[in-house]
């Protein structure tokens, strides 16, 4: 997968741990720092891309997603601009509850059909899709044939890379979001981190 050509390489990464995420609290639009946990994980992410040179950087306004950004690229003179569209979905009123603590039938709802629900007070998947798609776009035609990284939020990245790569939205929580997680997309194709870092490698080896 060479990362020059017509079409942006996007690194998209979701942030860190918080301990809003460790005690099973809906986080959401909550501006939560990372805790030490995350710190350590977005660390780990941070040396596996060490010798990557990104040439833009995007990020939601929300601080776990600014600070993951500022430690993957740590040193390097790149700036990250906030994109607001890319913060995380709003839970409205569960918003800090753990599951017990939704109303009935909603955590249920919410695992089997997600773009069923509409939180209170908040925002449903559709909302998120109208709202994010249009920045991912945005990113991908403007940054053609250049390497960016993306720092996001688990819910709006399933739904960006749904929309990426024009899978079925029924596949939402078949992908993965741990935090700290990356993976890379390109012209509608998702690659683990591995294969865009080995194939990197290659291209460095024969340049």
């Amino acid at each position: 997968m060479p990362v020059s050509g017509g079409s942006a390489t996007i690194v998209l990464i979701r942030h860190g741990e918080t301990d809003w995420n460790a005690g099973g609290r809906c986080q959401g639009t909550t501006d939560i720092p990372l805790n030490a946990r995350g710190r350590d994980q977005i660390a780990q992410l941070a040396r596996q891309l060490a010798n990557v040179t990104f040439d833009a950087a995007f990020t939601s306004p929300l601080q776990r997603a600014v600070a993951s950004a500022e430690l993957v690229l740590a040193e390097r003179p790149l700036a990250i601009t906030p994109v607001p569209a890319l913060a995380e979905l709003s839970y409205g009123d569960v918003t800090g509850a753990t599951d017990e603590a939704w109303p009935d039938g909603v955590r249920e709802r919410w695992a089997r059909t997600p773009w069923d629900v509409a939180f209170e007070g908040g925002e449903s998947l559709a909302r998120v899709h109208e709202r994010a798609t249009p920045a991912w776009d945005e990113i991908v035609e403007s940054q053609a044939g250049r390497l960016v990284l993306v720092s996001g939020h688990g819910h709006v990245n399933r739904v960006l890379l749904l929309h990426a790569t024009r899978r079925d939205r029924a596949e939402f929580w078949n992908i993965a979001q741990p935090n700290g997680h990356a993976v890379v997309v390109q012209a509608g194709t998702v690659y683990s981190l591995e294969t865009f870092l080995a194939s990197f490698q290659q291209e460095s080896i024969r340049a």
